[in-house]
């Protein structure tokens, strides 16, 4: 099986729709949505009618997408995030809203973890960037791969070493193998926000047959994305910070 894993799409119709062409060359069986598929972004419904549009997709909730349906309050969030949040929920459809407020803080499927943040406190939102935070993961997941996001930065921990992930700048991808009884925690970096100092889309694909996964980075209209930020009226912050990836 072929299981194409991604996330904080946060409104960037632009990247996600680079994402979706590049995965349906890529004979994908099964798709995985790991949430936030609103927030920052100026095209909310448009990037949530992409996703229930996806065949064979699962998707699990992210701490945006709670706050675009009071799930969790925007209120929690930093200044801009809180600012779009609300705007975006005055723009949601109602089969859009909806749609987010069935979604699930975690799924799981053999030996496989799906969840926006952590699986030890799904809904907690809090951040594995550090050891302490990757220890919990690992003792609340039964799973041996566990695919994360909500960082924005792509990166492999095992339970002795956080590992960056590096991409050929020209090609855009790299190959990591995943065989073995060792747990890792795998995070998909973000197709709409990436924060590692690389603005280009990022998603992975899990190869079961293969026991790999294989990272990407897409370049898309990332200018058309800063711009329909700035005339949406959101924060000019978020614009900028797209163009820097960081």
């Amino acid at each position: 099986m072929r299981l194409a894993v991604f996330g904080d799409i946060h409104g960037n119709i632009e990247a996600l729709s680079a994402v979706v062409d590049h995965m349906a060359a890529k004979n994908v069986h099964r798709y995985m949505c790991l949430g936030d598929i609103v927030g920052y972004g100026a095209s909310p419904n448009e990037c949530i009618d992409v996703i229930r549009s996806l065949p064979r997709m699962n998707c699990v909730l992210g701490n945006h997408d709670a706050a675009a349906v009071w799930r969790y309050s925007p209120y929690a969030m930093t200044k801009e995030a809180k600012e779009v949040i609300l705007w975006t929920i005055d723009l949601l459809t109602e089969e859009n809203a909806s749609f987010l407020q069935q979604l699930p803080p975690m799924l799981s499927a053999g030996d496989l973890c799906f969840v926006h943040a952590n699986p030890y406190n799904p809904e907690a939102y809090r951040y594995v960037i550090n050891r302490k935070y990757a220890l919990r993961s690992f003792a609340s997941a039964r799973q041996r791969l566990t695919f994360i996001g909500h960082s924005h930065r792509p990166v492999i921990i095992t339970r002795k070493n956080f590992f960056q992930v590096t991409f050929d700048n020209a090609r855009g991808n790299t190959n990591r193998s995943v065989a073995g009884k060792k747990k890792r925690i795998i995070n998909c970096g973000s197709v709409g926000q990436p924060r590692d100092g690389d603005p280009r889309a990022c998603y992975c694909l899990l190869d079961t047959r293969q026991k790999s996964i294989e990272f990407h980075r897409l370049e898309y209209d990332i200018n058309g994305a800063a711009q329909k930020i700035k005339a949406a009226g959101l924060p000019d912050f978020l614009s900028r910070r797209l163009l820097r990836g960081r």
